[in-house]
């Protein structure tokens, strides 16, 4: 009988009683970091945080949007000229912490929903380890190794909830997995289906990886755990367990169906920028960083860091004591087969993440469906470091049993004090320096007083640790006491490291509080667009005053408007006059007071709320967001966005077109006639505008928008269906008949109102799964009874 079977009612609240200490243990542990919560402060991490600089404004837009409409906003018209919600993601959008933020102030619902998986993350990995046999303090040092281990807690404060997310649901995939296929519950494939359908919502990079990892565990329960059933029948247990994934993935349909339809239209399409061996391998683990496992500051914490990746927000520490007991593992003789497959995930997975660096990923990154639209391979990292932490609660199950020699004990925790030692004295440095890139190496001399620091609290600990494990399989502490002075020494050792990745804030009502200029934009009606020259409202701030801006940060924008923009030169073009027209650019944002033609200053130099200098401009003409022009060509996309930001060039008389494309209005030839309509946007709102067209063109023309076409763009054009095109090169583009007089546009994705209905259906299949497994549950107990 495995550790979570009960089959008496006092057994059963025995085990209840055991998982809610548990849960009580790993919420003490995250209160190690997170104490600062309970005096009303979040979690945004200040500038070093995603979720301060764009994640929040995201996440806002989308719960005050569906708290007033009750639906899923569908278009983001405040970053980058306007993108898809849905499909070019904006985080979350339908992973059950979403839920949160419709009950909740969205600061609030965003910092506990990470405090709450930080703390399944360590429960999720006990119930694992119980259900692998693990004793409770086995269990109990498991879960704390891997809920503090570097790579999970250090995503906290930069503001990575996605792959916090994903990094809790792993051990919950395989827990559940080793119910449905070792212990042949069949209900628990219909969870398992649910729990990919969650991995999937929570990060899609995280994802891929972690479903290949279940995958591989599968096929290790099926056919080479030695604790299989003897009646377990491979292809129609591997064919469930396939059966389970594409039901979760059908949950996730609603979000997947329109990404995967962005896909073409984004900077990852192919031919695109963000593509390719360079983009694909950056931001990997540098082996050289390897060392970082048991001593973080040999390359380097945050502002001291000195390896090869341009930035590091997190660490991949794994502690002295977790690696000690992972190492104890191999000899225990009943687990010896489960100790080296995961070694041999470890080991798999730890060259995944290298990514470039070794040879091993050539073939993968050729091979392995979309790999080539994915970086930042150190993430990966987040695999080993689980498979490790199951290994060190093996290893803590062989101490607390006493079957592992003191001889063993001193020698694997020697090399670690040593290690530390050599560290202490200086010994590492040369190393270090051997190993910097020369555009590194004055930073690597900087950090050698940290390394020495560093090194000395790793020797307290690997002494402490020592002397935990020594005293132990002596015999001379009591499980109980043992297994607390152990969890005690990881968790410490690891807060030792993690608390310097902690950054916490205050609510967003003040973080985000008025200044003079904000105020005055927020006064303003739409539409309209900001051009923050400044760069004093960076990233994607102003998102979250409902203000809508020419730049932005989301790494995910229309490829189109990059190019429009000039994104590769510094996005230069959206500072010439014909696109200060075409992007409707009402107001300006400078540094300081200086003469801007045809503008005139409205909020003198202020201090921002976040600490910049700036001033507000704003056109002496109100600039049209809308307009129909009565002529048009057609260009390469390659020479659109030089043409259309050349100053010779009339934007407002001539529409561009790509060269493959058929329009019917008169082709654009000097000396380029101005149109005799005008149009006026008369409603405006994400997603949806109405326009007036004044006077009347005698030919064909086209109504072109200050904001980014994308195919899902409908139009009525008096009251008819219309014509949507893409206009000089990124816009919004309606074709007028002669005299049309009203045009009405929509956003509204086809693979959006599809993929609602499959993951309706896919979901309530999963929940008929579970349903059927638990009724077979209960008559094979009756017909055995």
């Amino acid at each position: 009988m495995h550790q979570d079977q009960t089959t008496t009612p006092s057994s059963a609240g025995s085990a209840t009683t055991a998982h809610l200490g548990a849960l009580a243990v790993c919420t003490a542990a995250a209160l190690l970091l997170l104490w600062p919560l309970l005096t009303g402060q979040i979690m945004f991490g200040g500038g070093r945080s995603d979720m301060f600089i764009a994640g929040y404004s995201f996440r806002l837009f989308g719960a005050e949007w569906f708290k007033e409409t009750g639906s899923i906003p569908q278009w983001n018209p405040y970053l980058f000229g306007g993108l898809p919600y849905i499909g070019a993601m904006h985080g979350d959008i339908f992973y059950p912490s979403a839920w949160l933020r419709w009950l909740m102030p969205t600061d609030l619902a965003i910092t506990y929903a990470m405090a709450l998986h930080f703390v399944l993350a360590g429960w999720f990995m006990y119930r694992l380890a119980r259900s692998l046999g693990l004793g409770w303090g086995a269990a109990i040092v498991a879960g704390v190794a891997y809920e503090l281990t570097g790579i999970v807690a250090s995503q906290m404060s930069p503001g990575h909830d996605g792959k916090l997310f994903v990094s809790a649901l792993t051990p919950l995939g395989f827990w559940v997995l080793l119910n449905a296929i070792r212990h042949q519950k069949t209900w628990a494939f219909g969870a398992f289906a649910i729990t990919v359908a969650l991995i999937i919502l929570g990060h899609y990079h995280m994802a891929y990886f972690l479903l290949l990892a279940l995958g591989l565990w599968a096929l290790y329960l099926v056919f080479w755990d030695p604790q299989r059933p003897a009646d377990v029948k491979p292809v129609p247990t591997l064919a469930l367990a396939a059966g389970a994934v594409a039901v979760g993935l059908g949950i996730t349909a609603l979000q997947v169906m329109p990404f995967f339809a962005y896909i073409p239209f984004s900077p990852r399409a192919d031919g695109a920028t963000d593509l390719g061996w360079e983009f694909a391998t950056s931001y990997a683990l540098p082996p050289s960083e390897v060392f970082t496992l048991l001593l973080p500051q040999f390359n380097g914490v945050l502002d001291h860091y000195w390896g090869s990746n341009p930035i590091k927000f997190h660490t991949e520490y794994m502690g002295a004591l977790p690696l000690v007991l992972a190492a104890f593992a191999f000899g225990d003789k009943t687990r010896r087969t489960m100790a080296f497959t995961l070694a041999g995930f470890a080991l798999f997975f730890l060259l995944l993440s290298f990514a470039g660096h070794t040879p091993f990923y050539r073939p993968f990154y050729e091979f392995m469906p979309l790999l080539k639209k994915i970086r930042a391979m150190g993430m990966v990292f987040y695999l080993p470091a689980f498979f490790v932490c199951i290994l060190a609660g093996i290893g803590a199950e062989r101490v607390f049993a006493r079957t592992v020699s003191m001889k063993t004990v001193l020698g694997v925790g020697g090399v670690v004090v040593l290690f530390a030692l050599l560290g202490a004295v200086g010994g590492l440095q040369g190393l270090a320096e051997s190993l910097a890139i020369n555009e590194r190496y004055e930073a690597v001399v900087s950090n050698a007083p940290y390394l020495q620091s560093g090194a000395v609290r790793l020797l307290l600990f690997a002494v402490a640790g020592l002397a935990v494990l020594a005293l132990t399989v002596s015999g001379k502490l009591a499980r109980p006491l043992a297994t607390g002075l152990l969890a005690a020494v990881v968790a410490l050792d690891l807060w030792s490291v993690n608390k310097e990745f902690y950054t916490f804030s205050p609510r967003a009502s003040e973080l985000f509080a008025d200044d003079a200029i904000t105020t005055k934009l927020k006064e303003v009606k739409p539409p309209y667009r900001v051009l923050d020259a400044a760069n004093a409202y960076g990233w994607s701030l102003l998102m979250a005053y409902k203000v809508p801006s020419a730049l932005g940060y989301h790494g995910f924008e229309l490829q189109r408007y990059r190019e429009l923009g000039g994104k590769d030169g510094g996005w230069q073009n959206l500072f010439s006059p014909n696109l200060l027209d075409l992007m409707a650019i009402r107001y300006l944002v400078l540094p300081d007071t200086q003469a801007v033609p045809g503008f005139h200053q409205v909020v003198p130099k202020i201090t921002t709320t976040f600490g910049t200098p700036a001033v507000l401009y704003e056109r002496d003409s109100l600039p049209t967001y809308a307009r129909v022009l009565p002529a048009s060509a057609k260009l390469q996309p390659a020479e659109a966005a030089a043409t259309i930001a050349d100053q010779r060039f009339p934007v407002a008389r001539v529409a561009i077109f790509d060269d493959t494309a058929t329009v019917n209005s008169p082709a654009a030839a000097p000396p380029f006639p101005a149109a005799t309509a005008t149009a006026t946007v008369t409603k405006w709102q994400p997603g949806a505008m109405e326009i007036a067209v004044n006077g009347a063109e005698r030919a064909p023309s086209h109504l072109v928008v200050s904001e980014n076409w994308y195919k899902d763009w409908s139009a009525q054009v008096d009251g008819k269906p219309g014509v949507v095109r893409r206009g000089d090169l990124s816009l919004l583009t309606v074709d007028l008949p002669p005299g049309a007089k009203s045009v009405t546009l929509t956003f509204s994705s086809p693979e959006y109102a599809t993929g609602k209905m499959v993951s309706l259906v896919s979901l309530l299949l999963a929940f008929a799964m579970i349903g059927a497994g638990l009724a077979m549950s209960r008559r094979k107990v009756t017909v055995t009874t």
